[in-house]
């Protein structure tokens, strides 16, 4: 699950890399289009709708750093360490043979934690790379209170709904409530194993595979 986390993570990194360019490209396109700054939901002072994108990829470019940093804590691994840890019935040096091995078979640089007891139960990796993901859809969500999109009333032929990034808010918010999900499994492991995993790891891919797909559906039709 870890090397699955790493490699989708890098797929992750690359689809928001295009959409922080695409925000990038909009920055420079209404460079000179004028429009008012807002607070409290009121007009405040002027800025350009180019500072306003630009602002939209430097927001999100801080992700990325985030997201790498964040993964990097998966390439501390427990095993070899067999039922909890303790390298019981397994031979002198089997943990870090483990590590080496997959190392080798992955080019990840996967190491043996220090304290294989510890490591076994232990789910703080996913802990903060949820959390990174979650600080990732927060901002997306904020900044998909977007305008309007496209016709969405029969009743109504002038009204017209931001459908987009009402889809990516919705997405967002399901990553939110993943994150809160993963912060419970993490916790209600005991003692030596924590037998939540299989829930926490659902919903990390989810977050990834949902958050990817909405990155795109809003660079690619918004």
């Amino acid at each position: 699950v870890k090397l699955a986390v790493i490699k989708m993570n890098e797929k992750l990194i690359k689809h928001l890399s295009l959409l922080i360019e695409a925000f990038r490209q909009k920055g420079k396109e209404f460079a000179d289009v004028i429009k008012m700054g807002r607070t409290q939901l009121q007009d405040a002072v002027p800025m350009t709708l180019g500072q306003e994108f630009e602002a939209f990829a430097a927001n999100l470019e801080e992700e990325i750093a985030r997201l790498q940093s964040n993964a990097k804590l998966f390439l501390e691994i427990n095993m070899g360490g067999t039922a909890i840890g303790t390298g019981l019935n397994a031979p002198k040096g089997y943990a870090q043979l483990c590590a080496q091995k997959l190392a080798a078979l992955t080019g990840e640089a996967f190491v043996t934690a220090a304290n294989l007891v510890e490591a076994t139960p232990d789910t703080g990796s996913y802990v903060i790379y949820s959390s990174a993901l979650k600080r990732m859809a927060v901002k997306l969500s904020k900044i998909c209170n977007l305008p309007k999109m496209q016709p969405g009333s029969s009743i109504m032929p002038g009204k017209v709904n931001p459908v987009i990034p009402e889809v990516v808010n919705q997405v967002c918010f399901k990553v939110i409530g993943n994150d809160l999900t993963v912060t419970f499994a993490a916790e209600a492991g005991q003692l030596q194993l924590n037998v939540m995993e299989p829930v926490l790891c659902q919903c990390i891919i989810e977050s990834i595979v949902f958050l990817e797909r909405a990155i795109d559906t809003l660079r690619t039709k918004c």
